[in-house]
Formats: structure tokens, sequence, C-alpha cells
């Protein structure tokens, strides 16, 4: 199995989709598009996982607490140079992807050539990260935001 080192995210809008550009573990980087459909599935599933991640609190609301937890993630995040893509790099347009969820992080697994697979593997913070890329191209392509839970809008700037 490929790992994913890197990943940059960018909507193409003549494409219509979610241009994922990958560094893979000693290999030449790949493209992967992501359309609307499969997008919209990897944000519920991948926000109903931090949801059921997120202790049980009396003293404050799950749904604060989530926005906070993902406001942080935000803080966190360091800029970093894009991934660069050469004229002949692999470009896979993945129908579906398989997750892995367990309690620290997540994995997707992305078909990459001849049945291998390619793994994005995140922690918690970096799953964040990755969620809120994916939010800011959803805002950019114009897609309905419908998808994503409540308390994930009102952790962006300017929400509070």
């Amino acid at each position: 199995m490929v790992m994913l080192k890197k990943v940059t995210l960018q909507y193409i809008e003549i494409e219509d989709r979610i241009r994922m550009s990958a560094d893979l573990d000693g290999e030449e980087p790949a493209v992967f598009w992501l359309t609307q459909r499969l997008c919209v599935r990897l944000v519920k599933k991948l926000s109903r996982h931090l949801e059921h991640s997120a202790p049980q609190s009396l003293l404050v609301d799950k749904g604060l607490m989530l926005s906070v937890q993902q406001h942080e993630a935000g803080w966190r995040q360091k800029y970093s140079e894009p991934v660069r893509i050469g004229g002949l790099s692999r470009s896979v347009l993945p129908e579906k992807v398989d997750l892995i969820c367990p309690a620290g992080g997540a994995a997707i697994i992305f078909p990459l050539y001849e049945g291998e697979p390619a793994r994005l593997q995140m922690n918690m913070l970096e799953l964040r990260q990755w969620l809120a890329v994916v939010y800011r191209q959803f805002k950019i392509a114009g897609w309905p935001m419908d998808a994503w839970p409540q308390w994930f809008n009102l952790a962006e700037p300017g929400h509070n």
C-alpha cells in the first residue's frame, strides 16, 4: 500500500471537482479528482466520526465543544508549499473510497492503479484540518453546504 505523505486540495471549476494533488511515499506525485458526490459522503461519515469520538460532558454542549475543537485545529494549521504535479503525473477519478476510523484518527483508502491502494492517514487534528480545507473548497465551488453539521459551520471565522 502506498502512503500519501502530503496533499493539496483545490477546486477546479472547469472540472467541477476538487483536485487533490498528493505526494506519494517513494513514488511520483498523483492527482485524485474528488467529485461532489464523493465529498458529500466523506464529509458526512468523517464528521460523524468526530462527533462519536468527542467525550460526553454534562457541562459543555457537544456541538459547542466540537466547534471549538474545529476552530482550534484551524489556528494550528500551518502553511506549507503545495504539492507540485508534473505533466506525466498519474490521475485517478475514484468512484469510491474506503474509510477506516479508529479512535485516534482516520484513514481514507483511495484506488491508485492496478488495484494498488493509496492511504491518507490522519490523526484527529489532521482530520479536522483536512475537513476545513474541504469545507473551503465547497464554498469556493458553490456546492450545497447541507452535508456539513451545524457545529462545523460555527467553527468558521466570523460565525461566533
